[in-house]
């Protein structure tokens, strides 16, 4: 079936082609073909320089602009989409459309500069489990990473990015691998007002 209105859905997360598959693709299309209101026909990634995810885009093709968004938008959300993303639309007149419930809190860790034996004893794994655990937010909210030429991230999403800095700022401190580490809070769409916290070094016994 043919669907006339494209539309393009950015989804402000770094999030890599297959979990994007997973997480927003593959329900999306479910939903639209049961309801008989569109199709998703692909998708893409938008890269900075050095190769990490800044958004993710999935082509839509609609039977109609307000029934098919409208349940689009419910069925994003419900699979977590970050605030800031939209529905953006051919028509230069018309404006986009805002979604998402989730704000973002990116840790990029510092690659290069540390000593040699904290990279040596780092178990990544653990600490991920220690941050999920001080978020507190049920579940998994490490939604992916990215390793850089000179950071590794991690990508943690919940309802409020600030308040899950708050909790997890003490935390970052007792850890090696957080020295000079980045803290993005809000991280995503710049609309957002992203703020950025540099983690102190430490002499650790």
């Amino acid at each position: 079936m043919a669907y006339s209105h494209a539309v393009t859905a950015r989804i402000w997360e770094p999030i890599e082609p297959i979990a994007r598959g997973e997480r927003y693709e593959d329900p999306l299309q479910a939903e639209l073909e049961r309801a008989k209101l569109g199709s998703v026909d692909g998708g893409g990634s938008q890269l900075t320089k050095l190769g990490e995810v800044l958004f993710a885009e999935l082509e839509l093709h609609l039977a109609n602009v307000d029934t098919a968004v409208d349940l689009s938008k419910g069925v994003l959300e419900q699979a977590g989409a970050p605030q800031g993303s939209e529905f953006r639309f051919p028509d230069p007149g018309r404006s986009p459309i805002r979604f998402g419930t989730q704000q973002g809190l990116a840790v990029y860790l510092d690659g290069v500069s540390l000593p040699q034996e904290i990279y040596a004893a780092l178990d990544l794994a653990a600490v991920v489990k220690q941050i999920e655990d001080t978020l507190g937010l049920g579940g998994s909210s490490l939604r992916g990473s990215w390793g850089g030429p000179e950071e590794t991230s991690l990508y943690f999403y919940g309802p409020d990015a600030d308040q899950m800095f708050s909790r997890l700022e003490p935390l970052l401190g007792t850890l090696p691998i957080c020295q000079n580490a980045r803290v993005v809070i809000r991280h995503g769409n710049p609309d957002l007002a992203p703020r950025t916290v540099r983690m102190p070094r430490h002499e650790f016994a």
